[in-house]
Order: structure tokens, then sequence, then C-alpha cells
């Protein structure tokens, strides 16, 4: 049966989450730093935006480097905030989930999808359905991202890193190869510079001739693996399934309208979140040992807070009135205002049968 896979990659996931937050800087070069703390500029570049790429500012480039590149700029660097990051990309992936059939997450800020259920094996549907999942990220997180479809995880990724940032790229399964064809062999999935070298040697610069040239010499040179792989890939065949891990926690976590303190404006978040976590673990037939609150501050700090029952819970009401307690609690030790809050449940266990205790009336 026909697959459709869906690739998703936050674009420039570390930068773009201090320009959402810092709209001022948008339009400058945006350098965010991995600082060793040996002296001032020790360290390495964890990611820019793509007007610092312009000057050739990329990921592992010593800092001392990067700012001899910008000095003629109007340039920020910012230290990497890796508790926000990680805050954010956990949102993130909590929508991405919702609309798959299989969820897989292969980095803080890349996950695919097998979407062929939710789409009836309809490419049309789902160009729609990947714009539909980009239009929610946008709204609720303030981030771009760019979305790759196809029939499978190689392809599907592909056609993500070929139309960044904020792209939407669909490949048909009977335009595969004309996709493939023409691109440098570079460009295949797990082809790096030593590959490419060797490849080069036999006359292999494009993917159509790695498509076209024979698979026992592919073997011979690289192995039985790699070699079926390049042979395969080449031709876009990749039968991996998504792997949809069971999840071991399920959040949400929103920014508020304005930072605050205020429990009342809180808590109306709070009753939002937990009615959509309530109805996921209903629909994964999933009830939950622990209830967790996230506080981001207006200073970005970050503060988390947990309560865990003796036996397992399934009700929205647990979830509610417990998240507003360990609330009500931080904010009598806590002065600052918070601009973010999250939800979440975890120690589960997966039901069988009943779910409920008003089942037993129905």
């Amino acid at each position: 049966m026909q697959r459709i896979i869906l690739h998703l990659d936050l674009d420039y996931f570390y930068a773009q989450i201090e320009e959402s937050r810092k709209p001022d800087i948008k339009n400058k070069p945006v350098v965010v730093c991995q600082y060793s703390g040996r002296s001032e500029d020790s360290g390495a570049v964890a990611t820019t935006n793509y007007i610092a790429r312009k000057f050739n500012v990329k990921s592992g480039l010593p800092i001392k480097t990067a700012k001899k590149l910008l000095q003629n700029t109007d340039s920020v660097f910012i230290a990497a905030n890796h508790e926000l990051y990680e805050s954010v990309s956990e949102a993130i992936m909590n929508i991405i989930r919702r609309y798959s059939d299989k969820f897989e997450q292969l980095s803080i800020d890349e996950a695919c999808i097998d979407i062929s259920n939710k789409t009836n094996n309809d490419y049309q549907s789902a160009s729609t359905y990947g714009n539909e999942l980009k239009k929610e990220i946008k709204t609720l997180e303030n981030l771009t991202c760019s979305i790759g479809i196809g029939p499978n995880k190689l392809i599907s990724k592909m056609a993500a890193d070929s139309n960044k940032p904020n792209g939407t790229t669909v490949i048909l399964p009977d335009k595969v190869k004309d996709f493939l064809f023409p691109q440098k062999v570079n460009k295949l999935y797990g082809i790096g510079p030593k590959t490419n070298t060797k490849l080069a040697e036999f006359n292999i610069t494009t993917i159509e001739d790695l498509a076209n040239s024979e698979r026992t010499v592919l073997i011979d040179e690289f192995g039985q693996k790699f070699g079926v792989y390049l042979h395969d890939s080449a031709n876009g065949i990749d039968n991996e399934e998504v792997k949809d891990k069971p999840a071991d926690q399920i959040g949400r976590i929103v920014t508020l309208k304005e930072d605050t303190r205020d429990f009342d404006l809180i808590s109306q978040s709070i009753d939002n979140l937990s009615k959509d976590i309530s109805n996921q673990t209903i629909d994964k037939k999933i009830t939950f040992k622990t209830v967790s609150i996230t506080a981001i501050m207006e200073d970005l700090t970050i503060y988390q807070r947990s309560k865990s029952f003796e036996i397992f819970q399934n009700s929205n009401d647990i979830i509610v009135a417990t998240s507003k307690e360990l609330l009500r609690n931080f904010l009598s030790q806590e002065s600052r205002k918070l601009r973010r809050i999250g939800v979440r449940v975890s120690n589960f266990s997966q039901t069988k049968g009943q779910t409920n205790l008003f089942d037993f009336n129905s």
C-alpha cells in the first residue's frame, strides 16, 4: 500500500526562538553560541539565522572566527539557552504528534510522521494537511518550519531540505526520480566527504549516476549493507517504517498573552492545556500517576513542579486541580512574572477495556 510520510524540520531553530522573543534582532545576523567559559570568546557556534550564514558563519565555527567574519555588521551573539529550546521543542513535538498516525522524533528540531491514514493516501490532502500543521505551529509558537512530503522517510527528508526556510515540498511517487536524479550525489542522505570522493573515482557525481551503477560494484567497494543502501536510496527506495515510540509523557506548553503572576489568568491557560492533554490520554487509553507544571519566567529561567499519586489517574479534573495546586504553591514562593506555562502528565500505564470509573454506569 502507498505510504505518505511527512518530514518536518524547524527552521534555524535556536536562532529563530531568539528572534521570536526579541523581534528587533530579526533583520540582523544572529549567532547562538555554546560558550566554554574559559574566556570571553571561547566556544563554538551552535546555530545561526540565515543572514549570518550569508557571511559563512555556520554551526561548529569557533566564536572568535564568527566575530571576525561579522565584525563589520550589526550582529547579535547570544548564549544558548538549552532549557528554553527543549521546552519549545516539547510543545511543538506534541503538536506534531497529534497530526500523525505514527510519530518519530529525530532530534530536538526534526520529526517524521506517517500520515497515510490521516490523509486517506491522497497527496493533495497531504499537502493541505502539512500546511495546516505549519499554520498551527506558527500560531501557537510563532516559529516557521520546512516540510517535505513523499512516499518514504528518505524522500520526505530530502524534500524538506530542498526548500528552506518555510517551504512545503511534495514529491509524488512517480516524480521521485525526477526529483533525485539531477542532484549531486552528496545531496543523498548518508553520503559524506569520504564516500563522495570514493564515488567520484568511479565517475559517479550525480544521484542518477549512482542509481545506474552496478549494485555488485557498490557492494564490493562499500560492503553489503552500505552498498545496497547507496543503490536503493539513489533509486528512491526506502522501506524503513516510522518508528512510533510510545510517549513517556504527554504535555502542552503555551506563551501567556502577557508576562504575569495573576493566578486566575494563568489558570485559564491551565484549563485549556489540561483538556487537550486529557483528550490525548483518553485517545491513547493511557492512565498516569504524575502531573507536572513547567513555569518559564520573564527572565527565561525555568522551574518544574510535580505531584505523584499512589494509584493511576485518568481524569481531566485531576490534571486541572493538581496543576493549579502546584501553580498556587509555586506563586507563593516566587515574586517574578511567568512568560510561559506548561502542563504534563507522565508515569503511564496502558489501560485495556474499561478506562473510566464512570463507564460502569453506561
